[in-house]
């Protein structure tokens, strides 16, 4: 069953179709329906500490819907033929009934959930109702609204552990979501013992789909991440939750003096850099220096050629012009700026929860920009560094990780540290 979930988050509006009943014992009662119906257009951007983009859900051929009246206790299954949902089965009632449509099923198991943002539409509640009483002989027209809501967990550091459990205000572990044809919605099923959402190890960004409407509190393992209000999380919508901060400040000793210093982190998993450079220029020897002997103290270091891997590049031939350098986004974009009248580069974080942070290398006076990485190069006597060289035009001419720098000799390359843990 596949769902089509992208990051431009919308519920656009779809014709969706059939809905039917469970089996009645009159013998005149015709089998067969189509049903007819609409994911309602809401405004789906929410958030608790942040949001972007957008998304749209959609159904797919062969996506199945449970559709069940109160004339019956059984759920009829219909299927999308590209068009509307259709079952073979469905039977019609005799007597006019209050009909209810329900995606993916009538029961939604919300354990252990991949993660993956491709899947949340496997789990993606969905639910409503025909508009007043019907045999179903005309088929069925139902408007379906979501039911749930989804958290996007970004996961900072590379050594997170994630074990999202979720409880209701009653102190319960939610586990699923079953069909009630009575309030055309979902009751949320709970468990007296720990029932983990999501379990996964590592950085990134993860998805979950939780119940809307229902005050829930938000746990990584045992740690509280958020608890919201009484009116629960709003159906439709995501929200953004991270295991860490990703911008913040720590002590650098420098000349024996502690200076604050504010740090960015472009991507999950990646380094925290400084937002400024070391005040001079630095040897690979002070480079390199461990511990209290850095320039900055024991809190930081030089990034390692790992570390300074923003983006990919590539050298194309330009006719007239000899080559160019084109980059593309890998941990994050870049672009050539100005700023405070220095030409350097800006680069702009990619991933969900990072799009709003953004990190500055200022080239020198000549628009040439090198700096130390802590990683020895593959020939003998060298160091690697980042460099780059930005035109008076703007025009981004050099643009070399792993550039091989004497690191034998006192030459002095600038410096971008990073947090040391």
């Amino acid at each position: 069953m596949k769902k089509i979930l992208y990051s431009v988050f919308m519920l656009a509006t779809m014709v969706l179709a059939a809905c039917s009943s469970d089996d009645t014992t009159e013998p005149v009662v015709k089998r067969g329906m189509v049903l007819k119906a609409n994911v309602e257009d809401t405004d789906t951007r929410a958030t608790l500490t942040d949001t972007e983009g957008k998304w749209k859900f959609a159904f797919a051929k062969n996506d199945m819907v449970k559709v069940g009246n109160n004339k019956v206790e059984s759920y009829y299954t219909f299927k999308n033929n590209g068009t509307v949902f259709e079952s073979t089965d469905a039977k019609q009632t005799a007597e006019a009934a209050n009909w209810c449509a329900f995606f993916p099923g009538e029961t939604i198991d919300l354990r252990n959930q991949s993660g993956n943002f491709a899947d949340v539409a496997n789990k993606y509640a969905l639910a409503g109702a025909t508009a007043s009483a019907t045999t179903g002989s005309d088929g069925l027209t139902v408007t379906m609204k979501a039911k749930a809501a989804v958290l996007r967990i970004v996961g900072v550091n590379k050594d997170d552990i994630l074990d999202i459990n979720v409880k209701t205000a009653d102190g319960k572990y939610v586990s699923g979501l079953t069909a009630d044809k009575k309030s055309a919605g979902f009751k949320v099923d709970k468990s007296d013992t720990k029932v983990s959402l999501l379990s996964k190890q590592g950085a990134g960004v993860y998805y979950v789909v939780v119940p809307a409407g229902e005050k829930l509190s938000v746990y990584n393992g045992t740690k509280l991440m958020k608890t919201t209000k009484d009116a629960g999380l709003t159906a439709g919508k995501y929200y953004t939750l991270y295991t860490g901060d990703r911008e913040g400040d720590e002590y650098a000793t420098i000349n024996g003096v502690e200076i604050k210093k504010h740090w960015v982190q472009l991507w999950a998993g990646g380094p925290k850099f400084a937002t400024e450079n070391v005040a001079k220029t630095l040897n690979w020897s002070e480079a390199t220096a461990k511990g209290s002997d850095y320039e900055w103290g024991a809190n930081w270091r030089t990034p390692t050629k790992e570390e300074m891997n923003f983006v990919n590049y590539n050298y194309i031939y330009h006719d007239g012009f000899g080559y160019i350098v084109v980059v593309d986004p890998l941990n994050t974009k870049v672009e050539v700026q100005v700023q405070d009248g220095v030409r350097g580069l800006l680069y702009t974080g990619i991933q969900p929860g990072y799009t709003d942070k953004t990190l500055f290398l200022p080239a020198d006076s000549k628009g040439n920009g090198v700096y130390w990485t802590s990683t020895l190069s593959e020939v003998k006597g060298y160091g690697t560094s980042l460099d780059f060289n930005i035109e008076e035009s703007s025009t981004l001419r050099l643009y070399h990780l792993s550039g091989q720098t004497y690191a034998a000799t006192n030459t002095k390359y600038l410096v971008r540290p990073v947090l040391a843990k």
